[in-house]
């Protein structure tokens, strides 16, 4: 029958993928309610404008956005719907891709997403100083950085 389930629970993927899986459960539902209180934004809301503003320009099309946040192709398209319609994005016709739009912040998006992010990184802040020592801190975002390009 092969290894077993032990042997094979044991794995070092195995293993990664539940510490990896379990850290960002844990955080995302600590940091979810601080920053909505903060911004009144949801947690996919949240990610969408935070991962158009790490774009070049601040502008994006919808489907790389919402792959990156996990979500399918019409996940997306609600998701975006939803921002749009609480005026946080603007779209436009993409000047290379004339089939296509451009995401953008309003005005708006960008005065949430900034609430947001005050609260976001100030707990986080807190959580990671009372949990890792800065100097493993760095190390891991360093190698998980790598890990991820890779990937």
């Amino acid at each position: 029958m092969g290894e077993s389930i032990e042997r094979l629970a044991a794995a070092e993927g195995v293993q990664l993928l539940g510490h990896l899986s379990r850290v960002v459960h844990v955080l995302q539902n600590r940091t979810r309610p601080v920053f909505a209180a903060a911004s009144g934004l949801e947690g996919p809301e949240f990610e969408l404008l935070l991962r158009l503003w790490q774009q070049p320009g601040h502008t994006a099309q919808a489907a790389p956005l919402g792959e990156a946040i996990g979500l399918t192709s019409s996940g997306t398209t609600r998701l975006v719907a939803r921002v749009l319609a609480k005026g946080l994005i603007s779209r436009e016709p993409d000047p290379c891709d004339g089939r296509a739009f451009l995401l953008r912040h309003t005005p708006l998006g960008e005065q949430k997403l900034h609430a947001a992010l005050e609260a976001h990184t100030a707990q986080l802040r807190a959580l990671l100083d009372e949990t890792l020592p800065p100097a493993l801190l760095k190390r891991l975002i360093e190698d998980l950085s790598r890990f991820d390009a890779a990937l």
